[in-house]
């Protein structure tokens, strides 16, 4: 018998095989967990297929180093372009529109449960085919409007394809989420040859990161123990008045850019 590797998980009777993101063991299932390096923290849901599926999982992550390394090409390539814009714009007006800067590549279990749920076959192809956010980067802006340059300055370059947009801003989700999700195309260059890389961008104020980061903690928590108070309506309400004061923000913002420039003139 092959040597076995500790996983962490529940316990289940002997019989199959279980992968996680630390190894294998003999179970009457495996399962496949996905991991934390996601754009948001990692989910607890758990896979659980036939033993028999593990061949077709490791024949889908054995090239799998050298697929994820163009998308962590593309993304760093995405960060490295923001950090210049944010720089360029605060030399011309004395002021960093960009607050910080995330980024991740989703894990290979990551990318074979989504590729289930999607109902598609997991195979590299399928991957490149169904998936375009391989590669993520957020980037976390001072206010509304920073958000809405940002946006207009990807458009101005013209090596990148935009692919899709998903504007939540101005419509936002039912559950009160406001970003702006964009899929652009971006070109990576090898020893021989160019390939267009797609990439998730997400382009949100300080104020939309704070509710969607306190949004996405509490919904895993154990709803049971809020009796008498409706979550979904105070998170949704909560947004709200987010969003009221990020629009007061706004204002301020608009009044110190505009005596910056008049003082800058004189």
């Amino acid at each position: 018998m092959a040597p076995q590797t500790k996983a962490v998980g529940k316990n289940v009777p002997d019989g199959g095989m279980r992968v996680t993101p630390t190894g294998m063991v003999r179970t009457a299932q495996w399962k496949i967990m996905p991991s934390s390096d996601t754009m948001v923290k990692g989910s607890t849901q758990e896979l659980l297929l036939d033993a028999a599926a593990l061949d077709r999982y490791e024949a889908f992550t054995a090239d799998m180093h050298a697929i994820l390394q163009k998308y962590e090409a593309a993304m760093r390539q995405m960060v490295v372009r923001f950090e210049i814009l944010d720089r360029d714009l605060s030399i011309r007006r004395n002021r960093n529109p960009i607050h910080h800067i995330e980024s991740r590549i989703k894990s290979p279990v990551s990318i074979y449960e989504k590729l289930l749920r999607y109902g598609k076959e997991p195979t590299i192809g399928n991957l490149e085919e169904y998936l375009m956010d391989v590669a993520g980067v957020r980037v976390i802006c001072s206010y509304k409007n920073d958000v809405k340059n940002l946006m207009g300055l990807l458009r101005r370059q013209d090596d990148l394809e935009i692919v899709r947009i998903k504007n939540y801003i101005e419509n936002p989700k039912p559950n009160g989420y406001r970003s702006l999700h964009v899929i652009v195309r971006i070109p990576v260059y090898f020893m021989d040859s160019k390939e267009m890389v797609p990439v998730e961008v997400q382009i949100r104020t300080i104020a939309m990161d704070y509710w969607a980061s306190l949004e996405h903690d509490l919904k895993y928590k154990a709803i049971a123990e809020t009796k008498g108070l409706d979550v979904a309506t105070e998170l949704k309400e909560i947004g709200e008045i987010v969003e009221k004061v990020e629009r007061r923000m706004q204002v301020l913002a608009f009044a110190l850019d505009a005596g910056a420039s008049t003082k800058s003139r004189k």
